[in-house]
């Protein structure tokens, strides 16, 4: 008897052109009637409140109506990322105990979910110990605003000009290289913790860093909501983490996932589909910001400004690294020398995101556990730690390397991720969780090689060894 899994999204197959415009020019649509009192609404109402002026989020099952709150909210305007959708995980961890006691006001519930089931259990005193220690050790002004990742950010950002410009004058495959190279660095450093509000305590200033992703030729929205709301919020849960979706049929990432002939070759193959992600990056993200959804981790509000914004980076992008060039030094010599840049962008930043969730010694979920898997746990067994000691590791990945500390805390920057880490390590011990971490970044690559065989040549490969 073969088991049918049932991805956990929103088909919008059959919205009209008109509606869909409708909808993301953030035009009102009367159609959908504001609750007034306490109710409960089913998922397919919930979805429908994802604007600025009706935005809706769901926490713990209870609904939620926050239009009026959302400019006043300290973390920005992340809040319509998940609009319309389920925010539990969110909720939990970038707000610190004080906030999860009092809990979102009275004033904005409207009602509950009806038949909710939380995927995760919020039970046991694990999560909670640890924020109280790292709360405890590290007050909230230190938790951003380190004067570490500006400098970072200064060196990487005052580059970028002069490495674009000797790519645009001399068009070598070195010059490629460094800029590659480069666009990756920021992505993972200054981009990654801007649109996880990691990077500074000012609105301001988190928004421009995530807008860097924009500057290199992706779009920060859809990031936020993939990232924050559809992998950080369900980590390695087959129906939920949208990794899962953007690399199958290519790449078989999850036990769940039907092997195919061509997988047993794909820990030979798989290092050109990671040198060619940022194509479907890169062209792939203005149609995303329109469909993508896990439900009930929605697609989130997306403006039209923001549609503009991506349709102008586009633009900007393939005038500046490919028709401007091209006008230098001919098409036939720009295009493969673009091509290879692009290459050493997409190697420069996803080997990193690869190798912390997706080896054998990684925990792996999927709708069979509703409600009985531990968020908190999750966050650990279902990441990897890499090259703790290196302080070059921990620059290069952008505090990757300290995947299980940054899963816990992402609303930490990552130049102070570090400094916690003691504390992570000891809690895990003290409630028996498993804190798996490789020697370096090589070793974690070699583990990251033999999942992509393993699952290339077996349905069923052996569970993580306590």
């Amino acid at each position: 008897m073969v088991m049918v899994i049932q991805r956990a999204t929103l088909d919008n197959s059959s919205e009209s052109l008109f509606h869909l415009l409708w909808r993301h020019m953030s035009i009102r649509d009367f159609r959908v009637a504001k609750a007034k009192g306490y109710a409960v609404y089913d998922w397919t109402e919930v979805v429908k409140h994802d604007k600025p002026h009706d935005c809706w989020i769901v926490v713990h099952g209870k609904v939620y109506d926050v239009t009026e709150w959302v400019p006043h909210h300290p973390g920005g305007q992340m809040i319509w990322d998940g609009a319309g959708g389920d925010c539990t995980g969110v909720w939990e961890s970038y707000h610190p105990l004080s906030v999860l006691d009092s809990g979102i006001p009275d004033k904005y519930l409207i009602g509950e979910v009806y038949e909710y089931r939380d995927f995760y259990s919020w039970d046991g005193s694990f999560y909670r110990t640890i924020k109280e220690r790292v709360e405890a050790q590290m007050p909230a002004s230190k938790r951003r605003d380190d004067p570490k990742m500006v400098l970072k950010s200064i060196i990487l950002l005052t580059l970028y000009l002069p490495f674009v410009a000797m790519y645009i004058y001399f068009c070598t495959w070195w010059s490629a290289v460094l800029i590659g190279l480069l666009c990756g660095q920021i992505g993972v450093n200054i981009m990654h913790d801007g649109n996880h509000g990691a990077y500074s305590s000012s609105k301001l200033a988190n928004s421009l860093a995530g807008y860097t992703l924009d500057l290199v030729g992706s779009c920060s929205v859809v990031y936020r909501r993939s990232h924050n709301f559809g992998h950080h919020s369900c980590v390695n849960h087959y129906e939920l983490d949208r990794a899962f979706d953007t690399s199958y049929p290519y790449l078989r990432l999850h036990v769940n996932q039907q092997r195919l002939s061509v997988h047993q070759y794909q820990h030979l193959y798989a290092w050109l589909v990671y040198a060619l992600i940022n194509f479907g990056d890169f062209f792939g993200t203005i149609d995303e910001m329109f469909w993508m959804s896990n439900f009930p981790n929605r697609r989130g509000f997306t403006s039209f400004s923001s549609f503009a914004l991506q349709l102008f980076v586009k633009v900007w992008t393939f005038f500046v690294t490919l028709f401007l060039p091209t006008y230098v030094h001919g098409f036939l010599q720009v295009f493969w020398i673009w091509f290879f840049m692009q290459m050493v962008f997409s190697i420069g930043y996803s080997l990193f995101f690869a190798v912390n969730h997706w080896t054998l010694d990684a925990g792996f979920v999927d709708n069979s556990s509703i409600g009985k898997s531990n968020w908190g746990v999750l966050q650990v067994e279902n990441s990897l730690n890499f090259g703790l000691d290196s302080k070059v590791w921990t620059h290069l990945s952008g505090g990757l390397n300290h995947q299980i500390e940054h899963h816990l805390f992402p609303g930490m920057v990552h130049t102070r991720l570090p400094e916690i880490t003691g504390v992570v390590q000891r809690t895990c011990q003290e409630f028996g969780l498993r804190y798996y971490q490789y020697s370096s970044f090589w070793t974690a690559l070699k583990g990251h090689y033999r999942l992509l065989k393993t699952l290339g040549c077996m349905d069923q490969p052996p569970s993580p060894v306590s």
